[in-house]
């Protein structure tokens, strides 16, 4: 029987080691190795750079002092180029006066280890930079989680709203002509009421029945009567609207025109206009 093969443990992280001194290195490797850690390694400050940009690491621990290009502008190219803007810099350094620290964290590191190392404090250390970006890692998925949620949240919201503004039109519409129904027609009439009272005003109405309607559905059919309805409706709607009026279907072949500010506008002009409008359509009456 074959044995089953055993899957590898991920590393804890992916960390790149920057150091001119390959004892340095296989020291640094060494410690962050046994403790579970990917290392990658980097003798120098364009290796590194490039080994950070063909795999960004988790965390990278640079020496300052190398030849060439210095622990320093690694880090300010590391921290200007948006890919790996986010990744922690642990700096290693001989170098332990205030003024160099000032400039190592000037140039964007996330932290200070002095040579020669200590054992328990470069592991202290590093872990902490792990879980400090572990941490801001999940807090940025949660941010991108929380803002897809909140633009599906938006976008139903957004549904809703129209979709509650398509059922208000359709309850305050006629089904037949389109025309405002009696419902909506009786509650602008009250509003239009309380405010004429509230502020000594007047209110304009005018009340429309087509002549021998029923004369016409017997001659001509309830369709033919209901195509009739739809454009007398039209007509008196495309009159009222350019005068600010309401047109509502009242009932049958009755239809009422609201005008809230008569003062505005003559209501017997407006009443010959909607029925000279009607008239145009030159609708035939067998």
């Amino acid at each position: 029987m074959q044995a089953r093969a055993v899957p590898a443990e991920a590393p804890r992280a992916d960390i790149l080691v920057v150091d001119d001194n390959p004892a340095n290195i296989e020291l640094l490797v060494a410690i962050l190795g046994g403790r579970g850690y990917r290392c990658r390694v980097a003798n120098s400050g364009p290796r590194a750079l490039a080994a950070a940009r063909a795999h960004v690491p988790d965390l990278v621990m640079l020496d300052i002092a190398m030849p060439g290009m210095d622990g320093y502008e690694v880090c300010r190219q590391l921290k200007s180029d948006a890919a790996t803007r986010a990744t922690p810099v642990i700096f290693l350094s001989a170098l332990n006066g205030a003024i160099d620290k000032v400039e190592a964290f000037g140039a964007g590191a996330a932290d200070y280890i002095g040579k020669p190392f200590q054992l328990e404090e470069v592991v202290a250390r590093v872990e902490n930079q792990v879980r400090i970006a572990r941490m801001q890692r999940e807090v940025e998925a949660r941010n991108v989680e929380l803002a897809r949620v909140n633009a599906e949240l938006l976008a139903a919201t957004r549904r809703l709203e129209d979709g509650n503004a398509q059922l208000r039109k359709l309850s305050e519409s006629d089904g037949l002509t389109g025309v405002a129904n009696r419902r909506l027609f009786d509650g602008s009439l009250l509003a239009a009421w309380a405010e004429a009272r509230r502020c000594g005003g007047e209110v304009g109405l005018a009340l429309i029945d087509i002549d021998h309607f029923k004369e016409y559905n017997d001659a001509c059919g309830h369709l033919a009567g209901d195509d009739c309805l739809k454009r007398v409706a039209r007509a008196l709607d495309v009159e009222a609207l350019a005068a600010g009026a309401l047109v509502a279907r009242y009932g049958g072949e009755e239809f009422s025109v609201l005008v809230a500010d008569p003062a505005r506008t003559d209501l017997r002009t407006l009443a010959e206009a909607l029925r000279a409008r009607v008239e145009s359509e030159a609708l035939p009456h067998p």
